[in-house]
Protein backbone atom coordinates (compact mmCIF):
# COMPACT_ATOMS: atom_id res chain seq x y z
CA UNK A 1 0.00 0.00 0.00
CA UNK A 2 1.15 3.55 -0.92
CA UNK A 3 0.88 6.63 1.15
CA UNK A 4 0.10 9.88 -0.21
CA UNK A 5 1.53 13.02 1.41
CA UNK A 6 -0.64 15.93 1.99
CA UNK A 7 0.93 18.69 0.31
CA UNK A 8 0.57 15.98 -2.97
CA UNK A 9 -2.63 14.99 -2.27
CA UNK A 10 -4.28 18.88 -1.86
CA UNK A 11 -2.89 19.67 -5.33
CA UNK A 12 -4.55 16.32 -6.75
CA UNK A 13 -7.96 17.44 -5.34
CA UNK A 14 -7.43 20.54 -6.13
CA UNK A 15 -6.90 19.75 -10.02
CA UNK A 16 -9.51 16.97 -10.39
CA UNK A 17 -12.68 18.85 -10.88
CA UNK A 18 -10.90 21.24 -13.39
CA UNK A 19 -9.11 18.74 -15.52
CA UNK A 20 -12.83 17.00 -15.75
CA UNK A 21 -14.78 19.58 -16.35
CA UNK A 22 -13.03 20.39 -19.81
CA UNK A 23 -14.48 17.13 -21.15
CA UNK A 24 -10.59 15.49 -20.67
CA UNK A 25 -10.86 12.07 -19.95
CA UNK A 26 -8.96 12.07 -16.65
CA UNK A 27 -7.89 8.80 -14.31
CA UNK A 28 -7.19 9.22 -10.93
CA UNK A 29 -4.89 7.45 -9.35
CA UNK A 30 -6.23 7.47 -5.74
CA UNK A 31 -3.85 4.92 -3.60
CA UNK A 32 -5.28 1.98 -1.51
CA UNK A 33 -4.33 4.01 1.95
CA UNK A 34 -4.05 8.25 1.89
CA UNK A 35 -2.57 9.61 4.72
CA UNK A 36 -4.16 12.68 5.37
CA UNK A 37 -2.92 14.51 8.08
CA UNK A 38 0.14 14.43 10.68
CA UNK A 39 -0.38 13.02 14.15
CA UNK A 40 1.75 11.92 16.81
CA UNK A 41 0.88 8.52 17.47
CA UNK A 42 0.49 8.94 21.52
CA UNK A 43 -1.94 11.20 20.41
CA UNK A 44 -5.64 10.14 21.76
CA UNK A 45 -8.59 9.59 21.33
CA UNK A 46 -7.94 7.33 18.70
CA UNK A 47 -10.97 6.48 16.34
CA UNK A 48 -11.42 4.08 13.45
CA UNK A 49 -14.70 4.53 11.42
CA UNK A 50 -15.95 1.70 9.16
CA UNK A 51 -18.29 2.83 6.40
CA UNK A 52 -19.63 1.13 3.38
CA UNK A 53 -19.33 3.86 0.73
CA UNK A 54 -18.04 7.47 0.06
CA UNK A 55 -19.96 9.73 1.92
CA UNK A 56 -21.60 7.48 4.89
CA UNK A 57 -18.72 9.07 6.85
CA UNK A 58 -21.40 12.73 6.99
CA UNK A 59 -23.37 10.94 9.41
CA UNK A 60 -20.34 11.70 12.03
CA UNK A 61 -18.52 14.38 10.29
CA UNK A 62 -18.74 16.54 13.18
CA UNK A 63 -17.72 13.84 15.63
CA UNK A 64 -14.40 13.01 12.91
CA UNK A 65 -13.73 17.24 13.16
CA UNK A 66 -13.86 17.68 16.70
CA UNK A 67 -12.12 14.29 17.62
CA UNK A 68 -9.29 14.82 15.11
CA UNK A 69 -6.61 16.67 14.21
CA UNK A 70 -7.93 20.30 13.71
CA UNK A 71 -10.31 19.39 17.14
CA UNK A 72 -8.76 17.37 20.55
CA UNK A 73 -5.88 16.69 18.25
CA UNK A 74 -6.49 12.89 18.32
CA UNK A 75 -6.06 10.27 15.14
CA UNK A 76 -9.31 9.51 13.02
CA UNK A 77 -8.39 6.61 10.53
CA UNK A 78 -11.48 5.88 8.07
CA UNK A 79 -11.92 2.41 6.39
CA UNK A 80 -14.37 2.37 3.36
CA UNK A 81 -15.05 -0.83 2.01
CA UNK A 82 -17.12 -0.60 -1.34
CA UNK A 83 -16.28 2.35 -3.67
CA UNK A 84 -19.94 3.52 -4.02
CA UNK A 85 -20.26 2.98 -7.61
CA UNK A 86 -23.84 2.07 -7.34
CA UNK A 87 -24.98 5.55 -6.34
CA UNK A 88 -24.83 6.37 -10.44
CA UNK A 89 -28.41 7.21 -10.18
CA UNK A 90 -27.76 10.23 -8.31
CA UNK A 91 -25.26 11.78 -10.41
CA UNK A 92 -27.12 13.02 -12.80
CA UNK A 93 -26.21 17.24 -12.06
CA UNK A 94 -22.16 16.00 -11.67
CA UNK A 95 -22.21 14.70 -15.88
CA UNK A 96 -21.25 18.22 -16.85
CA UNK A 97 -18.99 18.36 -14.24
CA UNK A 98 -17.11 15.60 -14.64
CA UNK A 99 -17.49 15.27 -18.82
CA UNK A 100 -19.49 11.82 -18.64
CA UNK A 101 -23.13 10.34 -18.82
CA UNK A 102 -22.81 9.26 -14.63
CA UNK A 103 -26.32 8.22 -14.38
CA UNK A 104 -26.25 5.81 -17.25
CA UNK A 105 -25.59 2.40 -15.52
CA UNK A 106 -22.70 0.81 -17.79
CA UNK A 107 -21.00 4.46 -17.68
CA UNK A 108 -21.34 5.45 -13.95
CA UNK A 109 -20.28 1.86 -13.08
CA UNK A 110 -17.33 2.49 -14.87
CA UNK A 111 -16.02 5.98 -13.91
CA UNK A 112 -17.91 6.52 -10.40
CA UNK A 113 -15.07 4.29 -8.31
CA UNK A 114 -12.35 6.93 -9.20
CA UNK A 115 -14.11 9.82 -8.63
CA UNK A 116 -16.25 8.60 -5.56
CA UNK A 117 -13.12 7.89 -3.97
CA UNK A 118 -11.67 11.30 -4.99
CA UNK A 119 -14.08 12.85 -3.56
CA UNK A 120 -14.16 10.96 -0.20
CA UNK A 121 -10.17 12.02 -0.36
CA UNK A 122 -11.74 15.26 -0.37
CA UNK A 123 -13.76 15.28 2.14
CA UNK A 124 -11.82 13.06 4.74
CA UNK A 125 -8.71 15.71 4.29
CA UNK A 126 -11.87 18.36 5.04
CA UNK A 127 -12.39 16.55 7.76
CA UNK A 128 -8.73 16.45 9.78
CA UNK A 129 -9.17 12.14 8.81
CA UNK A 130 -5.48 10.94 9.80
CA UNK A 131 -5.99 8.34 7.29
CA UNK A 132 -8.14 7.02 5.09
CA UNK A 133 -8.31 3.24 3.37
CA UNK A 134 -10.50 2.16 -0.03
CA UNK A 135 -11.15 -1.99 -0.13
CA UNK A 136 -12.38 -0.98 -3.69
CA UNK A 137 -15.11 -4.09 -2.63
CA UNK A 138 -17.96 -4.12 -5.11
CA UNK A 139 -21.45 -1.17 -4.94
CA UNK A 140 -23.67 -3.96 -5.99
CA UNK A 141 -27.09 -2.36 -5.48
CA UNK A 142 -29.35 -0.87 -3.05
CA UNK A 143 -31.32 -3.49 -0.85
CA UNK A 144 -32.43 -3.65 2.49
CA UNK A 145 -31.19 -7.57 3.22
CA UNK A 146 -27.73 -7.87 4.38
CA UNK A 147 -27.68 -11.76 3.58
CA UNK A 148 -27.48 -10.60 0.00
CA UNK A 149 -24.03 -9.45 0.58
CA UNK A 150 -23.00 -11.77 3.86
CA UNK A 151 -24.70 -15.09 3.33
CA UNK A 152 -21.66 -17.26 2.76
CA UNK A 153 -22.35 -17.69 -0.85
CA UNK A 154 -23.08 -14.44 -1.76
CA UNK A 155 -20.17 -13.44 -3.45
CA UNK A 156 -20.70 -9.45 -3.32
CA UNK A 157 -17.85 -9.07 -1.31
CA UNK A 158 -14.53 -10.76 -0.85
CA UNK A 159 -15.70 -11.48 3.33
CA UNK A 160 -12.41 -13.14 4.22
CA UNK A 161 -10.52 -10.24 2.39
CA UNK A 162 -12.65 -7.80 4.24
CA UNK A 163 -12.50 -9.45 7.95
CA UNK A 164 -8.97 -9.84 7.33
CA UNK A 165 -8.15 -5.82 6.29
CA UNK A 166 -10.40 -4.73 9.37
CA UNK A 167 -8.36 -7.00 11.79
CA UNK A 168 -5.47 -5.77 10.85
CA UNK A 169 -6.09 -1.98 10.85
CA UNK A 170 -7.64 -2.75 14.09
CA UNK A 171 -4.51 -4.37 15.70
CA UNK A 172 -2.24 -2.12 13.92
CA UNK A 173 -4.39 1.10 15.01
CA UNK A 174 -4.77 0.20 18.62
CA UNK A 175 -8.48 2.17 18.50
CA UNK A 176 -10.34 3.77 21.72
CA UNK A 177 -13.02 3.51 19.52
CA UNK A 178 -14.53 2.27 16.61
CA UNK A 179 -17.63 4.09 14.49
CA UNK A 180 -20.34 2.56 12.41
CA UNK A 181 -23.60 3.30 11.30
CA UNK A 182 -26.52 2.14 13.79
CA UNK A 183 -28.06 -1.18 12.04
CA UNK A 184 -31.04 -0.85 11.91
CA UNK A 185 -33.94 -3.16 9.82
CA UNK A 186 -34.26 0.07 7.59
CA UNK A 187 -31.13 0.96 7.08
CA UNK A 188 -29.16 0.02 2.90
CA UNK A 189 -27.84 -3.70 3.29
CA UNK A 190 -24.23 -2.50 3.09
CA UNK A 191 -24.34 -0.25 6.00
CA UNK A 192 -25.63 -3.21 8.43
CA UNK A 193 -22.98 -5.58 6.99
CA UNK A 194 -20.40 -2.87 7.49
CA UNK A 195 -21.70 -2.40 11.05
CA UNK A 196 -21.77 -6.42 11.35
CA UNK A 197 -17.82 -6.92 10.13
CA UNK A 198 -16.45 -4.38 12.21
CA UNK A 199 -18.15 -6.01 15.08
CA UNK A 200 -17.08 -9.22 14.31
CA UNK A 201 -13.52 -8.17 14.03
CA UNK A 202 -13.13 -6.16 17.29
CA UNK A 203 -15.00 -9.41 19.11
CA UNK A 204 -11.62 -11.24 17.69
CA UNK A 205 -9.52 -9.36 19.21
CA UNK A 206 -8.47 -10.07 23.05
CA UNK A 207 -10.87 -8.78 25.64
CA UNK A 208 -8.33 -5.45 26.53
CA UNK A 209 -7.11 -4.10 23.42
CA UNK A 210 -11.19 -4.04 21.94
CA UNK A 211 -12.12 -0.67 21.30
CA UNK A 212 -16.01 0.94 22.33
CA UNK A 213 -18.13 0.49 19.10
CA UNK A 214 -20.32 2.96 18.97
CA UNK A 215 -23.65 2.38 16.38
CA UNK A 216 -24.46 6.66 14.86
CA UNK A 217 -27.73 7.82 13.82
CA UNK A 218 -27.99 11.28 12.82
CA UNK A 219 -31.11 13.04 14.70
CA UNK A 220 -33.52 15.64 13.27
CA UNK A 221 -34.47 19.20 15.22
CA UNK A 222 -37.95 17.40 16.28
CA UNK A 223 -36.26 13.47 16.34
CA UNK A 224 -35.63 11.21 18.78
CA UNK A 225 -34.03 7.71 17.49
CA UNK A 226 -35.11 5.12 19.86
CA UNK A 227 -33.53 1.79 18.29
CA UNK A 228 -34.37 -2.13 19.55
CA UNK A 229 -31.67 -2.87 22.07
CA UNK A 230 -31.46 -6.19 20.64
CA UNK A 231 -30.48 -5.05 17.71
CA UNK A 232 -30.68 -6.06 14.09
CA UNK A 233 -32.84 -9.62 13.89
CA UNK A 234 -30.96 -12.07 13.57
CA UNK A 235 -28.03 -11.03 14.55
CA UNK A 236 -26.44 -10.68 18.41
CA UNK A 237 -24.11 -9.35 17.58
CA UNK A 238 -25.44 -5.97 17.44
CA UNK A 239 -27.08 -5.61 20.36
CA UNK A 240 -26.75 -2.56 22.25
CA UNK A 241 -25.60 -1.84 25.61
CA UNK A 242 -29.25 -1.20 26.83
CA UNK A 243 -27.57 0.23 30.39
CA UNK A 244 -25.77 2.40 28.74
CA UNK A 245 -27.87 5.01 27.14
CA UNK A 246 -26.96 7.79 24.20
CA UNK A 247 -24.14 9.65 23.74
CA UNK A 248 -25.12 13.02 21.67
CA UNK A 249 -22.82 15.44 19.62
CA UNK A 250 -24.99 18.43 18.81
CA UNK A 251 -24.26 19.95 15.55
CA UNK A 252 -26.35 23.07 16.76
CA UNK A 253 -23.90 23.93 19.37
CA UNK A 254 -22.49 27.56 18.39
CA UNK A 255 -18.93 29.24 19.03
CA UNK A 256 -16.57 31.53 17.54
CA UNK A 257 -17.10 35.13 17.29
CA UNK A 258 -20.50 35.86 18.51
CA UNK A 259 -21.27 32.50 18.52
CA UNK A 260 -21.70 32.80 14.84
CA UNK A 261 -21.15 29.32 13.96
CA UNK A 262 -21.65 25.86 14.06
CA UNK A 263 -20.79 22.61 13.55
CA UNK A 264 -23.41 21.91 10.90
CA UNK A 265 -20.65 24.16 8.83
CA UNK A 266 -18.27 21.12 8.55
CA UNK A 267 -20.60 18.45 8.09
CA UNK A 268 -21.79 20.50 5.26
CA UNK A 269 -18.21 21.00 3.68
CA UNK A 270 -18.21 16.91 3.92
CA UNK A 271 -21.36 17.01 2.01
CA UNK A 272 -20.23 19.57 -0.86
CA UNK A 273 -17.37 17.15 -1.71
CA UNK A 274 -19.83 13.90 -2.69
CA UNK A 275 -20.82 16.14 -5.81
CA UNK A 276 -21.24 13.29 -7.89
CA UNK A 277 -24.42 12.68 -5.03
CA UNK A 278 -27.81 14.58 -5.50
CA UNK A 279 -29.54 13.57 -3.30
CA UNK A 280 -26.78 13.33 -0.31
CA UNK A 281 -26.50 17.42 -0.86
CA UNK A 282 -30.32 17.86 -0.56
CA UNK A 283 -29.09 17.13 3.44
CA UNK A 284 -26.73 19.99 3.56
CA UNK A 285 -27.93 21.99 6.84
CA UNK A 286 -30.10 19.03 8.20
CA UNK A 287 -29.61 16.57 10.93
CA UNK A 288 -29.33 18.60 14.13
CA UNK A 289 -27.60 15.77 16.18
CA UNK A 290 -24.94 13.22 15.74
CA UNK A 291 -26.41 9.97 18.51
CA UNK A 292 -24.15 7.33 19.43
CA UNK A 293 -25.52 3.95 20.89
CA UNK A 294 -22.67 0.98 22.63
CA UNK A 295 -22.70 -2.17 21.60
CA UNK A 296 -23.17 -4.51 23.92
CA UNK A 297 -20.66 -7.02 23.30
CA UNK A 298 -17.76 -3.76 24.34
CA UNK A 299 -15.49 -3.59 27.21
CA UNK A 300 -16.86 -3.43 30.79
CA UNK A 301 -15.77 0.36 30.98
CA UNK A 302 -17.24 1.12 27.47
CA UNK A 303 -20.07 3.15 28.74
CA UNK A 304 -17.61 5.28 30.79
CA UNK A 305 -15.18 5.47 28.12
CA UNK A 306 -17.84 6.97 25.96
CA UNK A 307 -18.93 9.54 28.18
CA UNK A 308 -15.48 10.56 29.14
CA UNK A 309 -14.84 10.99 25.36
CA UNK A 310 -18.15 13.47 24.99
CA UNK A 311 -16.99 15.15 27.90
CA UNK A 312 -14.20 15.88 26.44
CA UNK A 313 -15.97 17.09 22.81
CA UNK A 314 -18.49 19.46 24.53
CA UNK A 315 -15.26 21.16 25.99
CA UNK A 316 -13.91 21.84 22.40
CA UNK A 317 -13.18 25.47 22.06
CA UNK A 318 -12.06 27.45 19.44
CA UNK A 319 -9.59 30.61 20.62
CA UNK A 320 -11.42 34.08 19.46
CA UNK A 321 -9.05 37.11 18.97
CA UNK A 322 -10.07 39.94 19.88
CA UNK A 323 -11.32 42.61 18.41
CA UNK A 324 -11.52 46.53 18.13
CA UNK A 325 -13.53 48.81 15.87
CA UNK A 326 -10.90 48.39 12.16
CA UNK A 327 -12.83 44.74 12.67
CA UNK A 328 -16.03 46.15 12.68
CA UNK A 329 -16.52 45.07 16.06
CA UNK A 330 -18.05 48.27 17.35
CA UNK A 331 -20.90 47.13 15.82
CA UNK A 332 -23.82 45.19 17.33
CA UNK A 333 -25.71 42.84 14.39
CA UNK A 334 -29.24 42.64 14.21
CA UNK A 335 -30.73 39.97 16.37
CA UNK A 336 -30.85 36.82 14.65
Amino acid sequence: MQIMSRRLLGGLLCLALPLASCCIEVHLYVPQLLRLSECPEQATPRILAVVAHPDDETAFAATLYASGARGLGGICDVVVITNGEGGFKYSTLAQDLYGAELAREEVGREKLPNIRRTEMSAACFQLGVHELEFLAERDHRYTLDEGEVLAEQAGVWDLERVRQKLGERLERGRYEFALCLLPVPEAHAHHKAAAILLLEAVAALPPATRPVVLGVASEGEDERVEPDPAGLPGWSITALDASAGRFVFDRRRRFGYRDALDWRIVVDWAIAAHKSQGTLQMMAGEGAREVCFPFAGGPRDGAARAAALFERLAGVIFEVPEYGSSAGANVVPPAR
